[in-house]
């Protein structure tokens, strides 16, 4: 057993990749490796100071809560200027960062100054092809800072090859190791039933596309709106369903009234997690148009719910989607998603073959499980 800090400036309530990559690889370290994990994180509003979830201990720091930022900043941002002086408290054997994008020079060196070891996961590939602002900024950052936390650490833990290959420097790259992101694969499951939530949303027998993730430019969906469009003319009943929020949404929203589509596309948020099964369960197919995508826990979802997928082949994305599961387009390409969509819609046969194929990949090989193995054997080796 062994004492670890693990360090994420957002976490629960707040849910992102990063919180529930933390929150289920340690719960399961605590119960299957007898580990003592402590989140130590900013304190959202509404929060308390101290709390427990499945067994982890949280600590909450004072912050400042930013959710408007410029758009190369996807929000939210916490600023918490007494984070240091709560890290030197922490009895902790290992020090481990899930986000090189937040923590600086204070932090680093508290963890020099109590002689922790230190482990740093890579959620987050240096940006490539979002935009030239967030490129430019991601690339600076990771030279004159993101690259000191790499030298630092014990050891790096990549969350795909891309984000490996991509963002750890050459001389550094025999000591990290690859580690996906996971799933649950009895909660998302393709014997879900997911009538309730077409029932919900008026959208009865019609053809669904499902999609989630925050709206911001990384995440294309100005892109999957376009292809819909197209798409609604070979199947005017088809619907589209969108979850989640951010700073694009007003644009979006702009696009979808001026292509004529408003009825039939549907922005959901502030789903509880044991209801997210069911708006898997109730999509015809998944569609993630990303242009940066380092390990897209959404598309392990879709796949552990039994569904075909289109996305595109940015970042890690081919290294989850196979040719067996899904259809993989460039980025950026509205006529390219249309037509990856329209052919799977209209061939049933070839829909039931991939949704078949994405669970048994994802079952084989994305479980949270396995996830939290490979990161306990990293503990064991330092």
């Amino acid at each position: 057993m062994a004492r670890i800090c693990m360090l994420d400036p957002l976490f629960y309530p707040y849910q992102g990749g990063t919180e529930k990559h933390v929150l289920e690889v340690g719960k399961r370290l605590v119960k299957d490796y007898r580990h003592d994990i402590t989140v130590l994180t900013s304190r959202l509003p509404g929060t308390l100071a101290h709390s427990e979830l499945d067994g982890i201990k949280i600590i909450r720091t004072p912050s400042l809560y930013l959710d408007r930022l410029p758009s190369f900043l996807p929000p939210p941002y916490t600023i918490a200027p007494f984070h240091a002086f709560d890290l030197m408290k922490q009895d902790a054997q290992i020090i481990h960062i899930h986000n090189r994008y937040w923590y600086h020079a204070a932090t680093l060196g508290a963890i020099k100054l109590r002689k922790k070891k230190l482990v740093l996961t890579l959620h987050n590939a240096r940006p490539d092809g979002i935009s030239f602002a967030a490129d430019k900024l991601g690339a600076i950052y990771d030279l004159f800072w993101g690259q000191r936390i790499m030298e630092m650490s014990d050891r790096i833990i990549a969350v795909s090859e891309w984000t490996k290959r991509t963002t750890v420097p050459k001389f550094l790259q025999d000591k990290c190791t690859v580690i996906y992101n996971g799933i649950d694969v009895k909660h998302f499951s393709s014997k879900v039933d997911g009538s309730v939530v077409r029932k919900k949303l008026g959208i009865g027998k019609s053809p669904l596309l499902l999609s989630n993730g925050r709206l911001v430019p990384q995440k294309g969906f100005s892109y999957l709106i376009d292809a819909f469009a197209k798409l609604k003319k070979d199947l005017p009943l088809a619907k589209l369903v969108i979850i989640g929020k951010g700073p694009l949404r007003p644009a979006l929203d702009s696009r979808i009234e001026q292509l004529g589509i408003s009825r039939s596309v549907k922005f959901v948020t502030g789903i509880p997690e044991t209801e997210m099964p069911l708006y898997y369960a109730a999509a015809d197919l998944f569609i993630l148009p990303t242009l940066w995508e380092p390990c897209a826990v959404a598309l392990l979802e879709a796949m552990a719910s039994g569904k075909p997928i289109v996305t595109t082949n940015a970042g890690g994305n081919p290294e989850l989607v196979t040719k067996a599961c899904g259809v993989l387009t460039a980025p950026r390409d509205s006529q390219a998603l249309y037509g990856a969509a329209v052919k799977l819609l209209f061939d049933k046969s070839r829909l039931e073959r991939m949704g078949k194929a994405s669970r048994k990949r994802a079952v084989d090989n994305f479980t949270w499980d396995n996830t939290a193995r490979k990161t306990d054997a990293v503990y064991k080796s330092i």
